[in-house]
């Protein structure tokens, strides 16, 4: 579940972030991976001690009162809800390559989240095993185009390291937060884990190992491969790698694995984030309203609603450059 939280931005982020900073954007991620740290081990600790869904809301909410509990609830539903989206319109981008149509991207995102949503109110959740495999084929997908990269790496993309200086690098770090929000997403489930104060901290930690090297290794393959001109405006730069180095049959692979990723990290999103109103509604912290569920299938209806109509103007009005950086904002606030 913490890497799946995770591998989704591996597809959209590196070529919109490369453009910030250069070649040295594997070194942005790796320190943005060493700034998560700290919350990780901090998470997975309050995460043992209070084993409730709801994860950091319930956290802050118990230490600081209702009013830091309404301001963290509603930062973390934003936050969740700017990523769910942001995962929609690069899967658009990797669903135009597949269909050939001449849809925007917007309203392809938008056709597949009325879908999700009503995956969400019917109560189908994400199937465990199928997750699990959508995960395992993602990454050999994804360590298969590190082999195929590294011996193609041009010396003329990767110089010069740091492009745009320090400040240009430090944009980055902060652009990019947002790829490791999911390792904390696992804290809401710590009421169902075996073995909580053992397997909790360990996944937490090796999923962020193991995905911090899938970021920094990629990211300098793609810009070892593609030049920033081309990755600058490049939702789908994984595609991009993949056409690069080896034609159109593994690019067409990818562009299929990114699409499955990608959707499966935008419904666990709606999933999580739609029940942070619907917490907040039962702790009485906002109107009734939000409490309602669903007859037959005790779904959140209102809040997973709500959250899809927000998702759906953000789609509409935002670019996904504002949607990362909003999404990466709300992450460090929260943490703060």
């Amino acid at each position: 579940i913490s890497i799946a939280g995770m591998l989704g931005g591996i597809f959209v982020l590196p070529g919109i972030a490369a453009a910030k900073t250069g070649s040295s954007i594997w070194l942005a991620f790796l320190l943005a991976a060493i700034c998560i740290l700290p919350a990780v081990l901090s998470k997975s600790e309050l995460a043992t001690a209070m084993p409730k869904s709801g994860g950091t809301y319930v956290y802050i909410e118990r230490a600081f009162g209702p009013l830091f509990g309404t301001i963290s609830g509603l930062g973390l539903w934003i936050s969740l809800l700017l990523k769910s989206a942001f995962c929609l319109v690069g899967f658009g981008a990797y669903l135009l390559v597949l269909t050939n149509t001449s849809i925007p991207i917007e309203y392809l995102s938008i056709i597949f989240l009325f879908l999700i949503m009503i995956l969400n109110i019917f109560g189908v959740k994400k199937v465990g095993k199928v997750q699990l495999f959508v995960v395992i084929v993602s990454i050999l997908s994804l360590v298969s185009l590190l082999f195929l990269g590294i011996p193609q790496v041009k010396k003329e993309y990767i110089n010069p390291f740091i492009k745009y200086g320090k400040e240009g690098l430090i944009a980055s770090i902060a652009f990019v937060y947002v790829a490791y929000a999911g390792v904390t997403k696992v804290a809401a489930i710590a009421g169902e884990v075996k073995n909580p104060n053992r397997n909790l901290p360990l996944s937490m930690i090796f999923s962020l190992f193991l995905i911090t090297i899938v970021y920094t290794t990629i990211s300098y393959v793609l810009v070892g491969n593609v030049s920033l001109d081309i990755l600058k405006d490049d939702y789908k730069p994984i595609h991009t790698l993949s056409t690069n180095l080896s034609g159109e049959w593994l690019s067409i692979t990818i562009a299929i694995i990114g699409v499955l990723t990608l959707i499966s990290m935008a419904n666990s999103g709606v999933l999580a984030s739609s029940r942070f109103p619907f917490a907040m509604a039962n702790d009485k912290l906002l109107p009734n309203l939000f409490t309602k569920v669903h007859n037959k299938y005790l779904t959140p209806i209102n809040t997973i609603f709500f959250t899809c109509i927000i998702m759906t103007l953000v789609i509409l009005f935002l670019d996904i450059e504002k949607i990362a950086k909003l999404a990466s904002a709300f992450k460090v606030a929260m943490f703060i």
